[in-house]
């Protein structure tokens, strides 16, 4: 005996979901502001894994006095860390300069030089911001047609499975 109506009508509705199911994954695996957000996410991590294992992480529930030993150890654990390591150390050593050079007001040069790059900020930016837009713009004209195929590909299945199935109802067995 073949399948029942009421069990054809499961199986349709079974496949009608999964189907989507999938079209509601992929159009989420498509989308350009999503997967800029992924990439944006990954790069992130890896920026704070590389700081982590540089620069180390600081424990729960350290009191000051615990903190203060460990600021002190801090010279020895950097060189112990970036022994071998001279982007590790180029690191260390620019973030350094960094603090130190936060700690004093600033020259009458530097002054003047950020004045000038406030001044033609716009000049500076809008070759970086036009550029971006543009990648920006082709990722998504060649996001487009995939995402296209993939839907049309997933309409097709679904049409298939609703013929097969209208078949199989029609069909003694």
């Amino acid at each position: 005996m073949g399948p029942t109506p009421d069990r054809l009508r499961q199986e349709t509705e079974e496949t009608r979901a999964h189907l989507s199911d999938s079209v509601d994954r992929l159009a989420e695996r498509l989308s350009p502001p999503r997967a800029a957000r992924r990439r944006a996410r990954a790069v992130r991590s890896r920026a704070e894994g590389v700081r982590d294992r540089v620069m180390g992480t600081a424990q729960v529930g350290d009191t000051t006095g615990q903190l203060r030993e460990q600021a002190g150890q801090a010279p020895e654990r950097m060189r112990a860390r970036t022994q071998g390591s001279p982007l590790a150390a180029g690191m260390v050593a620019f973030g350094a300069g960094l603090l130190v050079g936060a700690l004093f007001p600033p020259t009458t040069a530097e002054t003047r030089v950020g004045q000038r790059v406030r001044d033609h900020s716009e000049e500076l930016v809008a070759p970086v911001k036009d550029a971006a837009q543009g990648a920006a713009r082709e990722a998504g004209t060649e996001l487009r047609d995939p995402a296209r195929e993939a839907v049309s590909s997933v309409k097709d299945t679904a049409q298939e499975a609703a013929r097969s199935t209208a078949r199989r109802a029609r069909t003694p067995e």
